[in-house]
Protein backbone atom coordinates (compact mmCIF):
# COMPACT_ATOMS: atom_id res chain seq x y z
CA UNK A 1 0.00 0.00 0.00
CA UNK A 2 1.43 3.53 -0.74
CA UNK A 3 2.26 5.90 1.95
CA UNK A 4 -0.83 8.31 1.16
CA UNK A 5 -3.48 5.54 1.90
CA UNK A 6 -1.22 4.11 4.70
CA UNK A 7 -1.10 7.44 6.36
CA UNK A 8 -4.59 8.45 5.19
CA UNK A 9 -6.06 4.67 6.79
CA UNK A 10 -4.18 6.01 10.37
CA UNK A 11 -5.56 9.43 10.28
CA UNK A 12 -9.49 7.66 10.11
CA UNK A 13 -8.42 4.99 12.95
CA UNK A 14 -5.80 7.97 15.40
CA UNK A 15 -8.35 9.75 17.85
CA UNK A 16 -10.73 12.31 16.55
CA UNK A 17 -8.86 15.22 18.71
CA UNK A 18 -5.21 14.01 17.08
CA UNK A 19 -5.85 14.21 13.55
CA UNK A 20 -5.49 17.89 12.93
CA UNK A 21 -1.91 17.69 14.66
CA UNK A 22 -0.53 15.43 11.74
CA UNK A 23 0.93 16.35 8.64
CA UNK A 24 -1.15 18.09 6.38
CA UNK A 25 0.15 15.61 3.89
CA UNK A 26 -2.75 15.41 1.27
CA UNK A 27 -2.37 19.31 1.06
CA UNK A 28 1.10 18.93 0.49
CA UNK A 29 0.62 16.57 -2.32
CA UNK A 30 -1.49 18.92 -4.18
CA UNK A 31 0.19 22.23 -3.54
CA UNK A 32 3.70 20.45 -5.24
CA UNK A 33 1.90 19.47 -8.29
CA UNK A 34 1.21 23.49 -8.65
CA UNK A 35 5.14 23.86 -8.27
CA UNK A 36 6.16 24.94 -11.63
CA UNK A 37 9.22 22.08 -13.15
CA UNK A 38 12.90 23.49 -13.64
CA UNK A 39 11.97 23.28 -17.86
CA UNK A 40 8.54 24.54 -17.50
CA UNK A 41 7.70 27.50 -19.90
CA UNK A 42 6.90 30.86 -17.66
CA UNK A 43 3.75 30.63 -16.77
CA UNK A 44 1.03 33.01 -15.15
CA UNK A 45 1.12 32.68 -11.51
CA UNK A 46 -1.40 30.12 -10.39
CA UNK A 47 -4.54 30.88 -8.50
CA UNK A 48 -4.47 29.72 -4.32
CA UNK A 49 -5.58 26.35 -3.96
CA UNK A 50 -8.90 26.04 -2.43
CA UNK A 51 -9.06 24.89 1.25
CA UNK A 52 -8.15 20.97 1.95
CA UNK A 53 -8.44 19.40 4.87
CA UNK A 54 -8.78 22.72 6.87
CA UNK A 55 -5.18 24.25 4.99
CA UNK A 56 -5.20 27.13 2.29
CA UNK A 57 -1.64 27.50 1.71
CA UNK A 58 -1.00 30.58 -0.85
CA UNK A 59 0.11 30.11 -3.98
CA UNK A 60 3.84 29.50 -5.36
CA UNK A 61 6.66 31.97 -5.54
CA UNK A 62 8.64 32.60 -8.28
CA UNK A 63 10.82 29.65 -9.26
CA UNK A 64 14.09 31.54 -7.74
CA UNK A 65 12.12 31.69 -4.31
CA UNK A 66 10.17 28.56 -4.71
CA UNK A 67 12.53 26.52 -1.69
CA UNK A 68 12.10 29.43 1.23
CA UNK A 69 8.46 29.66 0.22
CA UNK A 70 8.94 25.87 0.90
CA UNK A 71 10.42 25.38 3.73
CA UNK A 72 8.43 28.04 5.56
CA UNK A 73 5.36 25.81 4.87
CA UNK A 74 6.66 22.80 5.91
CA UNK A 75 8.64 24.77 9.42
CA UNK A 76 5.13 25.77 10.20
CA UNK A 77 4.56 22.24 10.19
CA UNK A 78 7.61 21.30 12.38
CA UNK A 79 5.93 24.03 14.58
CA UNK A 80 3.07 22.15 15.26
CA UNK A 81 4.10 18.98 15.63
CA UNK A 82 7.34 20.01 17.87
CA UNK A 83 3.77 22.29 20.28
CA UNK A 84 1.88 18.91 20.28
CA UNK A 85 4.66 16.60 21.03
CA UNK A 86 5.91 18.62 23.99
CA UNK A 87 2.10 19.37 25.49
CA UNK A 88 1.85 15.67 25.40
CA UNK A 89 5.05 14.93 27.18
CA UNK A 90 4.29 17.53 29.79
CA UNK A 91 0.46 15.90 30.24
CA UNK A 92 1.91 12.11 30.84
CA UNK A 93 5.05 13.29 33.16
CA UNK A 94 2.27 14.52 35.48
CA UNK A 95 -0.46 11.70 35.02
CA UNK A 96 2.37 9.38 35.93
CA UNK A 97 2.94 11.19 39.04
CA UNK A 98 -0.61 11.51 39.88
CA UNK A 99 -0.41 7.34 39.37
CA UNK A 100 2.61 6.80 41.70
CA UNK A 101 1.04 9.31 44.34
CA UNK A 102 -2.31 7.43 44.19
CA UNK A 103 -0.41 4.24 44.99
CA UNK A 104 1.68 5.83 47.75
CA UNK A 105 -1.84 6.84 49.62
CA UNK A 106 -3.13 3.49 48.73
CA UNK A 107 -0.22 1.68 51.01
CA UNK A 108 -0.56 3.94 53.67
CA UNK A 109 -4.37 3.37 53.89
CA UNK A 110 -3.70 -0.14 53.85
CA UNK A 111 -0.99 -0.17 56.48
CA UNK A 112 -2.97 2.56 58.43
CA UNK A 113 -6.66 1.03 58.30
CA UNK A 114 -5.68 -2.74 57.99
CA UNK A 115 -8.40 -4.55 58.46
CA UNK A 116 -10.76 -1.57 58.03
CA UNK A 117 -9.54 -1.49 54.77
CA UNK A 118 -11.39 -4.39 52.73
CA UNK A 119 -10.52 -6.29 49.71
CA UNK A 120 -13.02 -5.33 47.71
CA UNK A 121 -11.93 -1.52 48.39
CA UNK A 122 -8.32 -2.52 47.72
CA UNK A 123 -10.00 -4.18 44.69
CA UNK A 124 -11.60 -1.30 43.29
CA UNK A 125 -8.71 1.30 43.77
CA UNK A 126 -6.07 -0.78 42.26
CA UNK A 127 -8.63 -1.70 39.36
CA UNK A 128 -8.95 1.94 38.45
CA UNK A 129 -5.16 2.64 38.99
CA UNK A 130 -4.56 -0.27 36.65
CA UNK A 131 -7.03 1.05 34.22
CA UNK A 132 -5.22 4.95 34.16
CA UNK A 133 -1.85 3.50 33.59
CA UNK A 134 -3.00 0.92 30.74
CA UNK A 135 -4.51 4.51 29.35
CA UNK A 136 -1.54 6.61 29.99
CA UNK A 137 0.93 3.83 28.39
CA UNK A 138 -1.15 3.32 25.15
CA UNK A 139 -0.96 7.06 24.52
CA UNK A 140 2.67 7.43 25.38
CA UNK A 141 3.14 4.56 22.91
CA UNK A 142 0.85 6.58 20.02
CA UNK A 143 2.33 9.55 20.71
CA UNK A 144 5.67 7.53 19.77
CA UNK A 145 3.94 6.08 16.75
CA UNK A 146 2.81 9.86 15.98
CA UNK A 147 6.46 11.22 15.90
CA UNK A 148 7.19 8.40 13.59
CA UNK A 149 4.62 8.86 10.99
CA UNK A 150 5.03 12.67 10.37
CA UNK A 151 8.74 12.41 10.18
CA UNK A 152 8.13 9.75 7.57
CA UNK A 153 5.73 11.78 5.94
CA UNK A 154 8.01 14.67 5.82
CA UNK A 155 10.42 12.72 4.20
CA UNK A 156 8.34 11.73 1.64
CA UNK A 157 7.16 15.32 0.83
CA UNK A 158 10.61 16.19 0.69
CA UNK A 159 11.31 13.77 -2.07
CA UNK A 160 8.88 14.38 -4.02
CA UNK A 161 9.90 18.20 -3.81
CA UNK A 162 13.46 17.62 -4.89
CA UNK A 163 12.00 15.29 -7.70
CA UNK A 164 9.73 17.87 -9.10
CA UNK A 165 12.27 20.64 -8.82
CA UNK A 166 15.46 19.15 -8.98
CA UNK A 167 16.86 20.49 -5.81
CA UNK A 168 18.45 18.72 -2.94
CA UNK A 169 16.09 19.99 -0.05
CA UNK A 170 15.58 17.23 1.47
CA UNK A 171 18.66 15.87 2.96
CA UNK A 172 19.43 19.53 4.90
CA UNK A 173 15.75 19.79 5.78
CA UNK A 174 15.87 16.36 7.22
CA UNK A 175 18.70 16.55 9.34
CA UNK A 176 17.19 19.91 10.73
CA UNK A 177 14.24 17.48 11.65
CA UNK A 178 16.18 15.08 13.20
CA UNK A 179 16.59 17.44 16.16
CA UNK A 180 13.04 18.46 16.71
CA UNK A 181 11.62 18.14 19.73
CA UNK A 182 8.96 15.88 18.33
CA UNK A 183 11.55 13.31 17.06
CA UNK A 184 13.82 13.56 20.27
CA UNK A 185 12.03 10.42 21.85
CA UNK A 186 14.45 9.40 24.59
CA UNK A 187 12.42 10.98 27.04
CA UNK A 188 8.88 9.81 26.26
CA UNK A 189 10.71 6.34 25.96
CA UNK A 190 11.85 6.49 29.60
CA UNK A 191 8.41 7.03 30.51
CA UNK A 192 6.91 4.51 28.90
CA UNK A 193 9.64 1.80 30.58
CA UNK A 194 8.45 3.52 33.57
CA UNK A 195 5.07 2.28 33.26
CA UNK A 196 6.16 -0.56 32.03
CA UNK A 197 7.58 -1.36 35.15
CA UNK A 198 5.19 -0.07 37.73
CA UNK A 199 2.51 -2.45 35.32
CA UNK A 200 4.76 -5.34 35.85
CA UNK A 201 5.30 -5.02 39.80
CA UNK A 202 1.76 -4.21 40.28
CA UNK A 203 -0.46 -6.71 38.43
CA UNK A 204 2.00 -9.79 38.11
CA UNK A 205 1.53 -13.33 37.53
CA UNK A 206 -2.46 -13.82 37.10
CA UNK A 207 -1.94 -11.33 33.74
CA UNK A 208 -4.98 -10.78 31.49
CA UNK A 209 -3.33 -9.05 28.68
CA UNK A 210 -5.23 -6.26 27.50
CA UNK A 211 -2.88 -5.99 24.41
CA UNK A 212 -0.16 -7.90 23.56
CA UNK A 213 2.32 -7.18 20.45
CA UNK A 214 4.50 -9.69 19.22
CA UNK A 215 6.70 -9.42 15.92
CA UNK A 216 7.61 -12.62 15.21
CA UNK A 217 9.53 -14.07 12.15
CA UNK A 218 8.01 -14.86 9.24
CA UNK A 219 9.79 -18.15 6.76
CA UNK A 220 11.33 -15.34 4.14
CA UNK A 221 13.05 -13.78 7.52
CA UNK A 222 10.29 -10.61 7.97
CA UNK A 223 8.22 -9.69 10.53
CA UNK A 224 4.97 -10.06 10.97
CA UNK A 225 2.44 -7.75 13.92
CA UNK A 226 0.29 -10.16 16.07
CA UNK A 227 -2.15 -7.79 18.03
CA UNK A 228 -4.89 -8.70 20.89
CA UNK A 229 -7.38 -7.40 22.80
CA UNK A 230 -8.65 -8.74 25.42
CA UNK A 231 -12.06 -7.30 25.55
CA UNK A 232 -13.84 -9.13 28.18
CA UNK A 233 -11.56 -6.78 30.27
CA UNK A 234 -14.40 -3.55 31.74
CA UNK A 235 -11.22 -0.45 30.71
CA UNK A 236 -13.76 1.67 29.39
CA UNK A 237 -14.55 3.09 25.86
CA UNK A 238 -12.10 5.67 26.59
CA UNK A 239 -8.99 3.38 26.80
CA UNK A 240 -10.49 0.75 24.30
CA UNK A 241 -10.48 3.96 21.96
CA UNK A 242 -7.09 4.56 22.77
CA UNK A 243 -5.68 0.77 22.12
CA UNK A 244 -7.37 0.88 19.33
CA UNK A 245 -5.84 3.79 17.93
CA UNK A 246 -2.83 2.60 19.28
CA UNK A 247 -2.45 -0.32 17.29
CA UNK A 248 -3.73 1.27 13.61
CA UNK A 249 -0.91 3.56 14.05
CA UNK A 250 1.74 0.38 14.69
CA UNK A 251 0.10 -1.71 12.17
CA UNK A 252 0.86 1.70 9.59
CA UNK A 253 4.38 1.82 11.01
CA UNK A 254 4.69 -1.76 10.59
CA UNK A 255 3.58 -1.57 7.04
CA UNK A 256 6.31 0.94 6.23
CA UNK A 257 9.27 -1.09 7.24
CA UNK A 258 10.26 -2.67 4.21
CA UNK A 259 13.73 -2.82 3.64
CA UNK A 260 15.34 -1.27 0.20
CA UNK A 261 17.81 -3.45 -1.60
CA UNK A 262 20.51 -0.59 -1.01
CA UNK A 263 20.96 1.13 2.41
CA UNK A 264 19.67 4.50 2.37
CA UNK A 265 19.41 6.28 5.79
CA UNK A 266 17.18 8.35 4.51
CA UNK A 267 14.72 5.41 3.85
CA UNK A 268 11.41 4.65 5.97
CA UNK A 269 13.14 1.28 6.95
CA UNK A 270 16.21 2.91 8.41
CA UNK A 271 14.30 5.58 10.29
CA UNK A 272 12.06 2.90 11.98
CA UNK A 273 14.94 1.00 12.53
CA UNK A 274 16.94 3.38 14.72
CA UNK A 275 13.13 4.48 16.39
CA UNK A 276 13.20 0.26 17.31
CA UNK A 277 16.19 0.48 19.17
CA UNK A 278 13.58 2.34 22.23
CA UNK A 279 11.79 -0.96 23.36
CA UNK A 280 8.10 -0.02 24.26
CA UNK A 281 7.65 -3.96 25.35
CA UNK A 282 4.10 -5.51 25.59
CA UNK A 283 1.03 -3.41 27.04
CA UNK A 284 -0.44 -5.37 29.78
CA UNK A 285 -3.11 -4.62 32.48
CA UNK A 286 -3.36 -7.52 35.11
CA UNK A 287 -5.90 -8.05 37.95
CA UNK A 288 -5.50 -6.20 41.12
CA UNK A 289 -2.59 -6.48 43.62
CA UNK A 290 -3.54 -8.71 46.74
CA UNK A 291 -0.67 -7.92 48.88
CA UNK A 292 1.23 -4.77 50.35
CA UNK A 293 4.56 -6.10 49.01
CA UNK A 294 3.60 -5.49 45.50
CA UNK A 295 3.33 -1.31 46.72
CA UNK A 296 5.91 -1.82 48.58
CA UNK A 297 8.28 -2.54 45.87
CA UNK A 298 6.87 0.32 43.79
CA UNK A 299 9.77 2.90 45.21
CA UNK A 300 12.38 0.91 44.28
CA UNK A 301 11.39 -0.05 40.59
CA UNK A 302 10.52 4.00 40.33
CA UNK A 303 13.80 4.89 41.33
CA UNK A 304 15.63 2.40 39.12
CA UNK A 305 13.94 3.96 36.16
CA UNK A 306 14.99 7.14 37.67
CA UNK A 307 18.37 6.50 37.48
CA UNK A 308 19.14 4.11 34.44
CA UNK A 309 21.16 6.07 31.86
CA UNK A 310 19.42 8.19 29.87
Amino acid sequence: MKFGKEFKTHLEETLPEWREKYLCYKPLKKLLKNIPTPDAAPAPAPAPLPPADGDNYPPPAPFPELQDWFVRILTEELEKFNDFYIDKEEDFIIRLQKLKERIERVKHREIQHGASYTDREFSEEMMDIRKDFVSIHGEMVLLKNYSSLNFAGLVKILKKYDKRTGELLRLRFTQLAFHQPFFTTEPLTRLVRECEANLELLFPLEAEVVESTVVAEDKNGGTSLNTSMDTTLPLGKETADIYRSTLAAMRTIQGLKKASSTYNPLSLSAIFGNQDNDSTGDVTAENSADSLSSLQNVDEVNSEVASSPK
